[in-house]
């Protein structure tokens, strides 16, 4: 549940050269700017968002330190905060910035929301001595739909200085690079929770091929372990992950702990918001890749089902995948 107290809209026109600082705050009695805001927030908290903890050195910390009882002030401070880092590079567009107060699951947060511009066209209606007529006429500067998410951002639990953020890379004295983290958070930040998985899953085959557990079956423990984890356990850690994917081979359970560590993925796994929706959705499915190619989808709950999917395993060494009435061979 998110309750909004307060944001301000400020306009970034590269062209112009300077930001354009709104001193009233939107109006928040109006249901379609609540629900924007709302939407935008929201989407921050996806699969692809990036984790960490405000450093206490940071220039955004010290800002907010500096105006916990002023947001009027502090919202144009990130702003001018973060232009000076945007600006220095030459290819970033303009864009509008949403800087919103808000408050969820009754925590304070802060949102920094960076909306880059979008063509559009509309028609306009003239009229000349004779008659009406219509013209067709293109937007330069539209900003995303309710549907569409923030192009960056991050949002700052108060309390704990955790954020979630976002960002794009631009160009830097030639250079493309990623600048929100560190920049203008000045942050260091783990991966992401796509990341974090595909390190978990590829770690989790190359450890297993090297203690001959590999195959179908293999695969398939690892997809069901991280769906346990990650959707129905309150904690996930990659010890716990080593233990169930390599129940009784402790060699293996070090050696996988201590490559995904190397990786950036560490033992107490730092997860976003809502990480039980974007988890369920990522692991609803199971896909199945055979040892000719070919590649089996199947449902969760059906796959947890020992009268839909089987595996046996054949005198000759291969893996059967029983699938109702029909076989695969691997």
């Amino acid at each position: 549940m998110i309750y909004l107290k307060s944001a301000y809209l400020h306009v970034i026109d590269r062209e112009a050269g300077l930001p354009i600082f709104s001193s009233v705050a939107l109006d928040l009695s109006k249901e379609f700017i609540r629900e924007f805001i709302e939407k935008k927030i929201t989407k921050i908290s996806n699969a692809k968002a990036q984790t960490g903890y405000l450093s206490p050195t940071s220039i955004v910390n010290e800002l907010i330190m500096s105006n916990q009882d002023n947001f009027a002030a502090l919202n144009q401070q990130v702003v001018e905060r973060w232009y000076q880092c945007y600006v220095e590079s030459e290819g970033a567009p303009s864009c509008d910035v949403l800087i919103v107060s808000f408050e969820r699951e009754e925590t304070s947060h802060l949102a920094f929301l960076k909306m880059d511009y979008q063509t559009g066209f509309t028609h306009a209606i003239e009229s000349n001595e004779q008659t009406f007529f219509t013209d067709l006429l293109m937007h330069r500067a539209l900003i995303p739909s309710l549907s569409q998410a923030a192009s960056e951002g991050f949002l700052l639990e108060l309390s704990t200085k955790r954020f979630e953020l976002i960002e794009k890379k631009y160009e830097f004295s030639g250079k493309k690079m990623a600048y929100l983290a560190e920049k203008v958070l000045q942050s260091p930040v783990e991966l992401s929770f796509t990341q974090q998985v595909t390190v978990l899953e590829k770690t989790a085959k190359k450890v297993g091929e090297k203690f001959s557990e590999e195959g179908v079956a293999f695969q398939a423990t690892v997809q069901d372990v991280l769906a346990t984890s990650f959707v129905e356990e309150e904690e996930t850690s990659v010890e716990k992950i080593a233990q169930h994917v390599f129940q009784d081979n402790p060699i293996a359970q070090k050696a996988f702990i201590e490559e995904v560590a190397e990786k950036g993925v560490h033992d107490d796994i730092p997860t976003i918001h809502n990480i039980e929706k974007v988890s369920a959705k990522k692991f609803e499915k199971q896909k199945i890749k055979l040892a000719n190619g070919i590649e089996v989808i199947i449902p969760m709950e059906l796959y947890r089902d020992p009268n839909v999917v089987e595996f046996v395993q054949q005198p000759d060494g291969t893996l059967s995948v029983i699938l109702k009435d029909q076989i695969v061979q691997d």
